[in-house]
């Protein structure tokens, strides 16, 4: 047999988030949409064992005599909705062995490939989708219309060459699961934005502490690789979700290896360039967070707004005092 390592990879990529997600629902009581991420799994853990098991020409290192077992006893169970034992199948058995499979393919392919005219789509739908919202909104005033442009007129549209960021101190890894994340120039050393391991599972679980029934609209500062804003567009599919990055060379990474271009073209997320986060400031002016720890405020709309930082965007920025009430524990954690 003869596997398509390509595609194997793709599906595997996607089973590890899902398992992923399966265990951090099954650990926080969300046991409805932990049992839609096993029923979702079901095929691709079968797929994946089989064409491991069957191609041991490739994949020979890799041990199979466990995958029955796992097989079996994810099945009982399901059966028998233990779904402590299935959370542990899940996190000790299932990633295990589909993070190994992952890692072994990627010491053997080279799949990181810049694709000029993926960056070019990406980066028209990506200002598309934000000059509709800018139409369409009628909150809007004159001068923050004006701010918002900005982000069309940005230099994204310039020939991009991935060395010349690699020549600034960026550097682009592969995570153990084939995600992408990035480590960023950072007072003279650099800091990861994403785990270099289970990413899906961090990001997850940093949205879970952000997600909130009530509110309608979430800010968040600092784009990354996207991974907490795709996790959040799961978690809320109908809420707005705008985006604000100041770092212009991480927005065109994103464009570039970014994990889901699908958050390029849903209707209701914005990805906003703020070089100096004056349009966040504006964004902010005059709202008076409602406390408990968060940064939630009632827009002029009467509508629920929450603020959220991906805290190492936040690090490499030059600040920003209006989301000083969104890190309490700011000072703590700076003075370390």
């Amino acid at each position: 047999m003869q596997t398509d390592i390509r595609n194997l990879f793709e599906t595997n990529k996607k089973l590890i988030g899902d398992v992923d997600r399966a265990v951090c629902f099954f650990r926080t009581g969300r046991y409805d949409k932990a049992l839609e991420c096993v029923a979702s799994t079901a095929d691709e853990i079968h797929l994946v064992s089989e064409a491991v098991m069957q191609d041991r020409e490739y994949f020979e290192p890799i041990a199979t005599d466990f995958i029955e077992e796992m097989l079996e006893s994810l099945v009982n169970a399901t059966k028998a909705k233990d779904y402590i034992l299935l959370a542990d199948l899940y996190d000790m058995q299932v990633a295990s062995f589909v993070l190994g499979v992952q890692e072994y393919i990627l010491k053997r392919e080279q799949y990181l490939i810049f694709d000029q005219d993926q960056y070019k789509e990406n980066i028209r739908n990506l200002k598309a989708v934000l000059r509709e919202m800018i139409e369409e909104r009628d909150d809007l005033s004159p001068d923050e219309q004006k701010r918002y442009r900005v982000n069309l007129n940005a230099k994204l549209d310039d020939m991009f060459e991935p060395e010349e960021l690699i020549k600034k101190g960026f550097n682009l890894e592969f995570t153990s699961g084939g995600y992408m994340t990035i480590a960023a120039p950072f007072k003279g050393g650099s800091i990861y934005l994403h785990s270099n391991g289970r990413v899906v599972s961090e990001s997850l679980q940093q949205v879970l502490s952000w997600y909130d029934p009530m509110v309608d609209e979430y800010i968040i500062f600092g784009l990354g690789m996207g991974y907490h804003v795709d996790e959040l567009r799961r978690l809320a599919p109908d809420k707005r979700i705008i985006v604000f990055e100041n770092d212009l060379d991480v927005m065109r990474l994103y464009c570039a290896f970014g994990g889901d271009a699908e958050l390029l073209t849903t209707e209701n997320i914005f990805i906003v360039y703020d070089n100096d986060l004056s349009v966040l400031e504006r964004r902010l002016e005059g709202t008076a967070p409602l406390g408990n720890g968060n940064y939630s405020f009632v827009d002029e709309n009467g509508k629920i707004v929450k603020v959220c930082i991906h805290y190492p965007s936040y690090r490499r920025s030059a600040g920003c005092k209006a989301l000083d009430a969104a890190l309490p524990w700011k000072s703590v954690v700076e003075s370390v």
